[in-house]
């Protein structure tokens, strides 16, 4: 139990074990399966809002926000929002209050990428429904902004920037994918979007700790042990790993999973690696015949660190870095989006094996 600011929050035993076991794990895994420089910088302040905050807060979470829950907007709250409405009214006494609110609470960014989504997704190629399903409020998610034409639905940034990804994929594929692999899965949003559309698909999300107990804890509660495997004594820690169902695993765990997947992502965290680091995952990620990779990163790269222990990537990857990789293990490029698709220097790549 840890009390802060008079609360106190108690770890479940399992996610606790969890978490202890993927730490001790990792501190003598392979280098190359371990937090590089730009993710080490964040892991003790995450590991300290989960044991002060409690992972039923996680979405929350401060650090969140920063490393695995980006929001929209420009950091208006309502009280700040309400402060700037008045001084708007006596500029402008003809404006409306609707309007201005849903500009500086991110509504008018999230309307647009829920529609991009719609509007981009292959229905022909891959039948799904946008409307129907949207983002659970385990967790308890700090925006959550109704979108869809069903009522209750509601979407957050991180549910839509993966269902953008989705629907850039959707004008590939032949028919709907019914298995899928993901590195750094943050919270585990893609697993919720693909599992919830389809009883008989499957995600493996491969993470590193403590992101691990975030997204076994978020997937396990949406869809239940029928459906999830956790990382648990179940698992040796050596020796293959055949997953029948769904299932979050550490990293340095990749090369011992036996299963096939039709469908490899990566959104964001690739950005976050050192050059050697993503060569080793795509070479491994190739070498188990995946059919479509589809990658949603910096195209340039993210910000390279001044030295080793700070913000940054210490040789930034890029997405031109990225599909040479997939290229060397025999994929083609066949989709490249920008904006509309997505924005702020990113670049949506869809490559499939030859």
């Amino acid at each position: 139990m840890t009390e802060t600011d008079g609360r106190s929050t108690v770890q479940p035993t399992e996610w606790s074990a969890l978490t202890e076991r993927t730490l001790a794990e990792v501190k003598t895994c392979a280098p190359i399966y371990r937090p590089t420089n730009f993710w080490d910088f964040g892991l003790d302040k995450i590991l300290r809002d989960m044991d002060t905050l409690g992972l039923a807060r996680f979405k929350s979470w401060p650090t969140s926000m920063e490393w695995f829950y980006p929001r929209y907007g420009d950091g208006f709250h309502n009280a700040s929002i309400g402060l700037a409405w008045e001084a708007a009214v006596q500029a402008n006494p003809k404006a409306r209050k609707n309007w201005f609110v849903s500009a500086l609470n991110g509504a008018f960014e999230a309307r647009r990428d829920f529609d991009v989504a719609a509007l981009a997704w292959n229905r022909d190629r891959w039948p799904t429904s946008i409307d129907d399903f949207g983002e659970s409020s385990i967790g308890t998610p700090p925006q959550a902004y109704g979108l869809s034409q069903t009522p209750g639905v509601k979407f957050g940034r991180p549910y839509l920037n993966y269902l953008i990804v989705m629907a850039a994929l959707s004008n590939h594929v032949d028919s709907p994918p019914k298995s899928f692999l993901e590195i750094g899965g943050g919270f585990g949003v893609l697993g919720e979007i693909v599992l919830a559309r389809d009883p008989e698909a499957r995600y493996v999300d491969v993470d590193i700790p403590p992101l691990v107990t975030v997204s076994s804890y978020y997937l396990s509660e949406l869809f239940g042990r029928d459906r999830f495997q956790v990382y648990d004594d179940s698992i040796a820690e050596t020796g293959p790993i055949e997953l029948k169902q769904s299932a979050v695993i550490p990293s340095w765990r990749l090369e011992d999973v036996e299963a096939e997947f039709d469908v490899f992502v990566n959104s964001f965290s690739f950005q976050e690696m050192e050059p050697e680091v993503v060569d080793n995952y795509i070479d491994k990620v190739c070498a188990m015949g995946v059919t479509y990779a589809v990658s949603l990163n910096s195209k340039l790269g993210t910000d390279r660190a001044a030295k080793a222990g700070e913000w940054g990537s210490l040789e930034p990857v890029t997405s031109a870095h990225i599909i040479d990789a997939f290229e060397k293990n025999g994929y083609s490029l066949v989709g490249q989006y920008g904006a509309p698709l997505v924005h702020g220097g990113r670049q949506l790549n869809v490559l499939k094996r030859n």
